[in-house]
């Protein structure tokens, strides 16, 4: 009879802790590199519909409206850390104002509104569908398109907040309302021309309201 040959089971316990060691660090690793990685930028190109902002007629003292209509433009994200984000936006709106029709052929002065800021928001990014809150400050620039008349440029505060829903890690939809206050001299005549104003500041300012949606681009 051959003597029985024992096998030696000491090391797998051994053998296992390792290599549930290794692959610990491993998972570690690449989740790292994940969470790296999912620093990147944003670019979303928006449309939606802006309506508010007021002023006065220098001669019946009447208030003239800024007509409320579609509206478009880019915001441009860049993370700073996991949940803060830089933020740029420009944004650009035809509208009008209904002067008296001495100033022009028809009644109407027609008008170009653009909004440039740059700020931050937080993103709340434990699911597929992601809050925000921002704020800003940047340049309102409002320009009529009748070149014989002088355009304004004013400082601009912003607020913001919305959802965006990713679809994929780089693709997703952005739906956000946005509130601009345009700061202005108050009492000051504007959109002079022709030995003639056709506006008056009511206030220290005016504000707007716009609502956007947008496809949401990431990489």
């Amino acid at each position: 009879m051959y003597p029985t040959t024992s096998t030696c089971t000491g090391s797998l316990p051994t053998r296992a802790v390792l290599s549930l060691a290794v692959a610990a660090m491993l998972l570690a690793t690449t989740a790292r590199a994940v969470e790296v990685a999912e620093y990147g930028m944003e670019i979303t190109p928006i449309s939606g519909y802006r309506s508010g902002g007021s002023f006065e007629d220098p001669t019946t003292q009447e208030t003239l409206d800024l007509d409320e209509g579609v509206s478009y433009g880019l915001v441009v994200n860049k993370d700073y850390d996991a949940n803060t984000q830089w933020e740029f936006v420009y944004s650009h709106q035809d509208t009008e104002l209904k002067p008296d029709p001495v100033f022009t052929n028809n009644g109407q002065f027609d008008l170009d509104v653009d909004y440039f800021s740059m700020g931050g928001a937080y993103v709340w990014r434990d699911a597929r569908l992601q809050p925000f809150i921002g704020a800003a400050f940047g340049l309102a620039y409002l320009a009529p398109q009748n070149s014989s008349y002088d355009s304004e440029t004013r400082f601009l505060l912003q607020l913001s907040g919305g959802y965006k829903y990713f679809l994929t890690p780089n693709l997703g939809l952005r739906l956000e309302a946005r509130g601009y206050g345009v700061l202005m001299d108050s009492d000051a005549a504007i959109f002079c021309g022709n030995g003639a104003c056709v506006a008056r500041v009511q206030s220290d300012g005016f504000g707007q309201l716009e609502i956007n949606a947008g496809l949401n681009l990431r990489f």
